[in-house]
């Protein structure tokens, strides 16, 4: 068993893309490289909440992601499910963010709230970005509306409504208006970091044979995305995989995430959205969840990824 800390790499994706680009608007993805030194309290100061023993084992996650384990719900179903985290955001091993979110499905639809900050240098200053968004879906995962809003210095606020109209979703960006049509069914609205705890429920429910493809409704995404055009994502379940926190080696599922902006690696516990990373062979993006490993926790191979 080969233990491998994430790599110091990321790639300027469209995963930070959505996440940042209201934020920090014409300044760049680059700022986060030179992240300074985190404020107080950071999110790894959250309360730690325990870790399911049924999660610490030797005995690997079933291959199928439909499959539902016994002690756990069926992962993607449109059934009662609540949650919640928070996250820890890291840049080449540096911190430069941290997201609390809820997550709430059942009958009568699904609600994401989150809140959250990024700090970023600029030039000498360290500029702190406050953050909160509100997403909603249909108990089956299909989207109905997002609210966000950027509170950043220098007058370089932003905000965002969007809500579905038929087949398209009509998007208020810091007052201009446009539309983007939708497949409501492939949708997936990717905004800040939060967004990926949806993933795990939404694959289960749309994927064949392990695989599933979706329509990208970047809302704070990059000047590209124009009406009538989406970015397109694919979703493969690429095996098991495990997570060492300390003295506990997790067993969990792992789904490989690909798109013209490259690969990235999604790593959950049934329904239970645990970390992101997004890497090339000179950068890093690492997302993990604060509350249940404020240690932080490792990727550990037993061998090649399985196939995308």
């Amino acid at each position: 068993m080969v233990r491998r800390r994430i790599p110091r790499r990321w790639s300027v994706a469209l995963w930070i893309a959505g996440a940042l680009a209201l934020s920090v608007g014409g300044l760049g993805l680059a700022l986060v490289l030179s992240a300074p030194s985190p404020p107080a309290a950071l999110a790894s100061a959250v309360p730690p909440k325990e870790i399911p023993a049924s999660w610490v084992s030797s005995e690997e996650p079933a291959a199928d992601p439909r499959a539902a384990r016994a002690d756990e719900p069926a992962p993607g179903l449109a059934m009662p499910y609540t949650t919640a985290g928070t996250l820890a955001l890291f840049a080449n091993g540096k911190p430069f963010g941290e997201e609390t979110y809820e997550l709430r499905i059942a009958d009568e639809g699904t609600t994401l709230t989150s809140s959250g900050r990024f700090w970023l240098k600029v030039v000498l200053v360290t500029a702190r970005v406050a953050f909160e968004q509100t997403l909603k879906a249909d108990s089956n995962l299909r989207p109905t509306s997002h609210v966000a809003q950027f509170h950043a210095p220098l007058g370089m606020d932003r905000s965002i409504r969007a809500a579905v109209a038929g087949d398209r979703f009509l998007v208020e960006r810091s007052g201009k208006e446009e539309e983007i049509e939708v497949d409501r069914d492939r949708a997936f609205t990717l905004g800040t970091f939060s967004t990926y705890a949806l993933l795990p429920h939404l694959f289960a429910l749309r994927q064949k044979a392990g695989s599933a493809s979706f329509q990208i409704l970047m809302l704070g995404g990059p000047p590209s995305q124009e009406a009538g055009a989406s970015p397109v994502m694919a979703v493969q379940y690429a095996g098991p995989a495990r997570l060492v926190a300390g003295e506990s080696v997790l067993g969990v599922d792992r789904d490989r995430i690909s798109s013209a902006a490259g690969d990235s690696d999604l790593y959950a516990r049934g329904a239970e959205f645990l970390a992101f990373r997004a890497d090339t062979e000179d950068n890093a993006l690492w997302v993990c969840r604060a509350d249940l490993f404020p240690n932080g926790v490792e990727v550990v191979d037993d061998g090649p990824p399985s196939a995308p």
